[in-house]
């Protein structure tokens, strides 16, 4: 018989995110690049390089032949490059058919790579810089003038461009990353994980707690959002033009700005937990995006990230599966807050036994709201809790087969 004591249920509650027990769990995904508008490649775990031709749909894993994490991507001319754990860099000249590693003389992770024409640069922990000059193929190293550990490149031309990383450190190049300076940002020592510099004029850069900080003159000065209480990390952000813009976080938050950043609204989604820990987002045009994050998930919009799905798009419509998802998936109910009903969604990626309980703080059961034998799919269950008093109550949905033996669980609150 289950027991479910209260340690087990405060330690759920502790860490307010759907919980996973899985044999095969999918690889982290730490960046998404779209190349033109169906094609889309990503980096993640233990060497994961994967590529889509027809916006999600299906994807097909391409040979890194190494294990080291990957953490950042960049794609030019048919020219692909990939930077990661332990100083290594992968590139490829035929649209990442083919990957040869490039030791650049260093052991420090890399953390994000980007190419812009013939130029390079890629950027690590230590303070590590190197830049190519010869797409890729050859690097030298360059003094970044801190030992911070360093996130996330953008170029805004061949010349220009900037780099985030720890403790407010904010770097800017005009020389195609040959040389870096520093742009004093002295009023926060925030963890900088992502920059979009729209021009050399207006930045934006985000980070750990939910750091949002805007300038318009370079960098010079700096100023935040009106109203913004998010507090999850913000890992990426990507503008379409100088008012639109999304960015992409933890505990599966995707925020969307149509005023040039002063203002961001949470998108249209019931993304919720460590599962949906979003790590890159990536927009072909004003419309077409997808972001990438913990257990291989990718989430999908076509709208300019007003909503979003967990199912890949096609020709403007969504699908009811894509063939690459292999994880359950228990969504947030909704409404929650409750009283006295809500709704649980789940979705089946294999047929299953299915049991799904919901309890109460000191773990007695309260209500088993499905106990049968189901095929995969989507699956939407109405918790009625009118004999029940106000509180914090956690589902817990778990599936098995031959194969698999799963476990997810989650909080909700009714207030009455």
């Amino acid at each position: 018989m289950f027991t479910f004591n209260l340690k087990a249920a405060i330690f759920f509650i502790a860490l307010s995110s759907v919980i996973i027990f899985s044999q095969n769990p999918l690889l982290n995904e730490h960046s998404v690049k779209f190349e033109n508008s169906t094609t889309v490649s990503l980096v993640g775990e233990n060497g994961l390089i994967m590529k889509t031709t027809d916006n999600g749909v299906t994807w097909v894993e391409q040979s890194s032949n190494i294990s080291n994490i990957l953490f950042g991507a960049s794609f030019n001319s048919g020219i692909s490059l990939a930077a990661g754990e332990n100083g290594v860099i992968l590139r490829s000249i035929d649209n990442g058919e083919n990957w040869q590693p490039i030791l650049p003389g260093t052991t420090e992770n890399l953390n994000d790579i980007e190419i812009v024409g013939s130029k390079a640069a890629v950027c690590g922990n230590n303070g590590t810089i190197y830049y190519s000059a010869d797409y890729g193929e050859n690097w030298t190293v360059t003094n970044s003038n801190t030992t911070n550990n360093l996130y996330d490149i953008k170029f805004i031309n061949a010349e220009t461009g900037f780099i985030t990383g720890d403790l407010g450190t904010l770097l800017k190049t005009t020389d195609g990353g040959i040389s870096w300076q520093s742009i004093e940002i002295s009023f926060t020592n925030a963890k900088f994980n992502s920059i979009e510099a729209i021009d050399a004029d207006n930045l934006i850069i985000i980070g750990d707690a939910g750091k949002i900080f805007l300038s318009n003159d370079g960098g010079s000065s700096w100023y935040g959002p009106n109203g913004f209480m998010y507090e999850a990390n913000l890992n990426d952000v990507v503008f379409f033009n100088s008012n639109e813009g999304v960015i992409a976080g933890d505990n599966g938050l995707l925020l969307r700005t149509n005023d040039g950043g002063m203002s961001w609204t949470q998108a249209d989604t019931y993304f919720s937990g460590d599962l949906y820990d979003l790590k890159a987002v990536s927009f072909y045009d004003a419309n077409n995006g997808i972001s990438v994050g913990g257990n291989g998930i990718e989430v999908y919009t076509t709208n300019g990230g007003v909503s979003w799905t967990d199912t890949a798009p096609i020709k403007g419509l969504f699908l009811t599966n894509s063939t690459k998802k292999s994880v359950l998936q228990l969504s947030q109910n909704y409404p929650n807050p409750f009283n006295p009903s809500t709704k649980i969604k789940y979705d089946l990626p294999f047929n299953a036994n299915v049991t799904l309980k919901v309890y109460d703080i000191a773990g007695r059961e309260v209500a088993s709201l499905v106990t049968a034998y189901q095929n995969s799919g989507a699956y939407s269950v109405n918790f009625d809790a009118s004999s029940l008093s106000s509180g914090v109550y956690i589902y817990k949905l778990s599936v098995t087969n031959s194969r698999e033996n799963i476990t997810k669980v989650n909080k909700m609150i009714l207030t009455k």
